[in-house]
């Protein structure tokens, strides 16, 4: 196993992209996976991400076969992965000790890596190349408002071309490309989400409550986006607040009702989107609905996709996402949509 430095691979490769299946860790492996397609043609793609992505996953054009690698014990995931041969190339956008482990066993003794990986021998990480892309690979402080100075060769801080110039790529970063279906209901004007994977991301319920009643007070419909009630405590955070927002507020409960695509097509047809930071943002920026994002400081800087249509809403140094005031959201919603309008 070594590490990859550049070079079109041959024509009968096969290369291995890991991303989880948290729904914006799989959106941001989109431009990679065009990346990569596009630098390697007509070598093979697999994609390994999870259940939950699945349904999405397995339309998008880039793959020829989607794995599942999370959803299962990893004891029954290595059984399924030691039947494949290895592969030519790996990437892993993850930093979590599964990818790390799942990158060299995709590799094996001969193959190429790209991003955080375990050693061959179960010990430790394999290191990072000595050069300007595996530094970056290494740098802790992805976050950091001066990384494009320690790296000129990025245009943005954002994640997806960050893992694009590790990648070797030197040319424009793709937008999100994902699968959208028609929803075959009508969509409300307004579609909201919120919930996050992180208690830190959470806007309180008050405020959400507040807000759906200026926009609806405005002649707008509203529709809230999520799991099904059912299973969004599995995974996420703020299950409790949606109950009481489409039980306090005249929002219509979408939550569950949709496929992934579905959900993709619905975004695209509303005419606005007020979210935080969270898959359904990632997926609605694929599409060219404005979109309000509610972001960590900081953090913003790395997961804002870099979009016309997104407009950022953070707290500033030393503030928290729970302490923005709903009338900066409300104003930045009128003012953004007269802007693109």
């Amino acid at each position: 196993m070594h590490r990859y430095s550049s070079g079109r691979l041959g024509s009968s490769s096969r290369i291995a992209l890991i991303a989880n299946d948290a729904l914006g860790n799989f959106a941001i492996s989109s431009p990679i996976a065009q990346i990569l397609r596009e630098m390697h043609r007509p070598a093979r793609l697999d994609g390994f991400t999870g259940s939950r992505v699945m349904e999405i996953a397995e339309e998008c054009p880039w793959f020829d076969e989607v794995i599942a690698v999370y959803g299962d014990s990893p004891r029954a995931v290595s059984r399924k992965l030691l039947d494949r041969p290895e592969y030519d190339l790996v990437i892993n956008v993850e930093n979590a000790a599964w990818a790390k482990s799942l990158t060299s066993i995709l590799a094996g003794e001969n193959g190429m890596v790209i991003g955080p990986c375990a050693n061959s021998d179960g010990r430790g990480d394999f290191p990072f190349e000595n050069n300007p892309e595996g530094r970056l690979w290494a740098d802790p402080k992805w976050t950091r408002e001066d990384l494009r100075i320690d790296y000129p060769f990025l245009s943005t801080g954002h994640i997806a071309e960050i893992v694009a110039r590790c990648c070797y790529w030197d040319g424009p970063i793709p937008a999100y490309h994902l699968p959208k279906h028609d929803p075959n209901r009508d969509i409300p004007d307004v579609l909201m989400a919120t919930t996050a994977s992180l208690p830190e991301k959470l806007w309180p319920i008050e405020n959400w409550l507040e807000l759906a009643h200026l926009i609806a007070d405005s002649g707008r419909t509203m529709g809230l986006l999520g799991a099904k009630p059912k299973d969004q405590g599995k995974f996420w955070k703020g299950a409790d607040d949606e109950t009481r927002l489409v039980q306090e507020a005249p929002v219509d409960d979408l939550r569950g009702e949709l496929t992934l695509p579905q959900v993709v097509g619905a975004l695209d047809r509303a005419s606005l989107v007020v979210t935080l930071d969270n898959g359904i943002l990632h997926f609605a920026c694929s599409t060219q609905t404005p979109v309000v994002g509610l972001f960590r400081n900081g953090i913003h800087r790395l997961w804002a996709p870099p979009v016309p249509n997104l407009k950022v809403i953070e707290p500033g140094v030393g503030g928290i996402v729970a302490d923005l005031p709903v009338q900066r959201v409300w104003s930045a919603i009128n003012n953004f949509q007269i802007q693109l309008a």
